[in-house]
Formats: C-alpha cells, sequence, structure tokens
C-alpha cells in the first residue's frame, strides 16, 4: 500500500506540476521552489490542481489497485453494498448535529500547551494549513464553490475512507486486531496525517464515528457519506458567510456554550445507537 502511495504521489504531482506550467503559467516544473510558501496567492491555482490530482493519485488509485490486489470481488461487493435511506439520513444527521461539540472540542483542543519546540514546529504547521485552507476556501464566484465541493469534499471523503476505513481499520480487524481498538488506531492515523495538531482531538473521534458506521453497517458508503457531510457543511457555511447569506457567528455554534456541546454530544450518542440498531435490524431480516 505504501509502494502505491508514495508512487501515485509521484507520478500525479509530476503531472500537476506540467498542469500548473502548461495551462496556468505556474512554472513549478522549473522552479519547483515556489511551492517553499504554498500559501502565496499566486500559486493557490496550482495548489487547487495539486490537492485534486494528489487526492485521486495518494489516495483513491493506490487504494483501488490495492483492494482490486487484495481482495475477492464477494468482498468488494459487499464492502461497496447496496444502502438504504434510513441509513443515509441517519449518517448525514450524525455529523450535522456533531457541529456545535466539533466546535468546542476544537477550541479546546487549541488551547492545549505543548513543549516549547514541539509546540513552535505544530504551530508553524497548523498556521500554514490555516492560511491555506482560507485561501483554498476564498469563494467568489459558484464556479469555484462547485470546484471546492469536488476537492475539500468529494475527492477526501471517498479516498481518506477507501484507506483508513475500507484497508487499514478491515485490514487490523481481519487480522484479528479487536475490532474498537481496529477503530481507534485508524482514526488515530486519519487525524494524524492531517498534521494539524492543535485539532487532533475532534478529527480523532469524528475518524471514530466513520469507523463505527463502517463496523455496524460492514458498508463503506456510509462513512463515505458522513464525511462528505461534514466537509461540505464547512464548504457551505464559508461560502453563505462570505456572500452575506449567512450570519458568521453560526460557523462559531457550540465554541463558548458548553451547554450547547452537551446537547450536541447526545444528540450525536443517540443517533449512532439508532444508526446501530438500524443495522442490526437489517442483517436480522437479511
Amino acid at each position: 500500500m505504501l509502494l502505491l502511495v508514495f508512487t501515485g504521489a509521484s507520478v500525479f504531482s509530476f503531472i500537476g506540476f506540467a498542469v500548473s506550467e502548461l495551462f496556468l503559467g505556474i512554472p513549478l516544473l522549473s522552479n519547483p521552489r515556489l511551492l517553499d510558501d504554498m500559501t502565496n496567492p499566486e500559486v493557490v491555482p496550482a495548489m487547487r490542481v495539486m490537492q485534486v490530482l494528489l487526492a485521486i493519485g495518494m489516495m483513491i488509485v493506490p487504494s483501488v489497485v490495492y483492494l482490486w490486489i487484495a481482495s475477492s470481488w464477494d468482498e468488494l461487493k459487499k464492502v461497496f453494498g447496496n444502502v438504504n435511506r434510513q441509513g443515509v439520513m441517519l449518517s448525514v444527521a450524525f455529523f450535522m448535529v456533531a457541529f456545535p461539540f466539533v466546535n468546542f472540542l476544537a477550541e479546546w483542543n487549541a488551547s492545549l500547551e505543548v513543549p516549547t519546540v514541539m509546540g513552535t514546529w505544530m504551530e508553524s504547521k497548523e498556521s500554514q494549513a490555516g492560511q491555506l485552507t482560507a485561501l483554498f476556501l476564498d469563494m467568489p464566484n459558484v464556479g469555484l464553490l462547485l470546484f471546492n465541493f469536488l476537492m475539500i469534499a468529494v475527492l477526501p471523503a471517498v479516498g481518506e475512507e477507501l484507506i483508513f476505513r475500507g484497508i487499514i481499520q478491515r485490514g487490523l480487524t481481519k487480522h484479528a486486531v479487536n475490532p474498537h481498538l481496529s477503530i481507534w488506531i485508524a482514526a488515530a492515523l486519519f487525524s494524524a496525517i492531517h498534521l494539524q495538531f492543535f485539532g487532533f482531538f475532534p478529527r480523532l473521534l469524528m475518524g471514530v464515528a466513520m469507523g463505527y458506521l463502517f463496523f455496524w453497517s460492514g458498508n463503506l458508503w456510509y462513512p463515505i457519506v458522513a464525511h462528505f457531510t461534514n466537509n461540505a457543511v464547512s464548504i457551505i457555511l464559508s461560502f453563505g458567510i462570505q456572500h452575506n447569506h449567512i450570519q458568521p457567528q453560526i460557523e462559531t455554534a457550540g465554541i463558548d456554550n458548553g451547554t450547547v456541546a452537551s446537547f450536541s454530544l447526545v444528540f450525536c450518542m443517540m443517533l449512532l445507537y439508532l444508526f446501530k440498531q438500524h443495522q442490526s435490524l437489517q442483517k436480522h431480516k437479511a
């Protein structure tokens, strides 16, 4: 899997450099040091292209090739089986309801103190990631809104769930690792790989939730839908706030309100319970 990921990263990075130079006029092939400052607005169009290509080349293509080599057709049919309306609705509702609790947990996570040397490095990575995200989410027109749905919502939802739930979590469970431990290991790797350490814990718990959606259903489409919902909500809120269609306060719901965050957590647990019960009923009927 690692060999496939590194190969895909190399090939699709070269394609991204070539596309940026030939079609966008950003000379990454002749001057790759332009990427030393990825938050430079002049480089952002190239970074968008690179983000899309790397999502395909580092996550989706390697995962599909790996699953094709390592799994039987019957296994793949189960992993990508048919979904039912109730399960999809519960998956979507969970990540919409989780928003205030995630905000509250993210604010707590950001306040944690870490040792000076490590903390300085983490802060620099967090700052760079935050600046790049802000540039990506600058959407003056509907075209960029639609492009962001592809770049930030669709491709990461498919690619990351293929790797972390479809391959890592499923692989650990198949090799006699306790399924609950497999869920937490996959979720921890999922959170760590983003290199945004001051958002590690909310992303960890989101990964755990998606892990249980997959564990209880055996169907990868549910965590993909949930993951897409989480990312798509952020895009829609950003676009709405920028164009004065949504009040900015909505984006920070739950950050400084423990009561709202607590209700959010309780409703999340209820929705997960309902999802588990619904999947058990579906399996019993089958």
